[in-house]
C-alpha cells in the first residue's frame, strides 16, 4: 500500500502536507503519532480507507475511534453466525473478528486499521501476514514504524516518517 508524496485539502480549511511517500508493508506495524487534532484521525478516514477499501487481495478491519455504531452492528452479526459468542465490547469484537478470520482458507494478508482501538492483540494464530496500521495515547507496541502527524499552523498539518524505531515516549 503507498500513498504518494502530496499535499492535500482534507476538509475546508485543513491542509495535510504528506513530506515522502508512504508504503505500507505486510507484515508491517505502524504508529500514527501526534497530538488529538493533528489529522490522525482524518488520515484514516479520508486518505488510507479510500487508497485500499477496494482491494481484492487483502483483507481489511478497520476499528473506528468512536466504535459505538460498529458494536451494534457486530453484536448483530455475532448473534446470527456466532449465537454462542458474547460480544460486550471493543476486545470482544477484535477477539471475534480474529475468530472469524482465522477459519477463512484463503492466505491473503490482513491489514488492521485501528483508531484509537484499545485491546488489540494480533493472535498467533492467524497464518497470514498482518499490516497493523494504529494510533493511541495510552498503549504502545514494542516495534514499529512511527508516521508523525505535526501541527504547522491551525489550518495545516504535516505528516513525516520518523523511521523504524521502538516508541520511547
Amino acid at each position: 500500500i503507498t500513498i504518494p508524496r502530496s499535499r492535500l485539502q482534507i476538509w475546508p480549511g485543513f491542509c495535510l502536507d504528506i513530506s515522502d511517500d508512504i508504503h505500507f508493508h505486510c507484515p508491517g506495524s505502524y504508529y500514527l503519532k501526534g497530538n488529538n487534532g493533528s489529522g490522525k484521525s482524518s488520515f484514516i478516514n479520508r486518505v488510507l480507507l479510500p487508497a485500499i477499501k477496494d482491494r481484492n487481495d487483502l483483507h481489511l478491519i478497520v476499528l473506528q475511534q468512536q466504535m459505538h455504531m460498529q458494536l451494534y452492528a457486530m453484536r448483530a452479526w455475532a448473534a446470527m453466525h456466532y449465537p454462542e459468542r458474547r460480544v460486550a465490547d471493543e476486545s470482544d469484537v477484535w477477539d471475534l473478528l480474529c475468530y472469524d478470520l482465522a477459519s477463512l482458507k484463503d492466505d491473503k494478508a490482513l491489514v488492521v486499521i485501528a483508531d484509537e482501538a484499545r485491546n488489540l492483540i494480533i493472535p498467533e494464530g492467524l497464518k497470514r501476514p498482518v499490516c497493523l496500521i494504529y494510533s493511541s495515547h495510552d498503549h504502545k507496541y514494542e516495534s514499529h514504524h512511527i508516521l508523525e502527524f505535526r501541527p504547522t499552523s491551525a489550518y495545516e498539518s504535516e505528516l513525516t516518517s520518523a523511521g523504524d524505531k521502538p516508541c520511547a515516549d
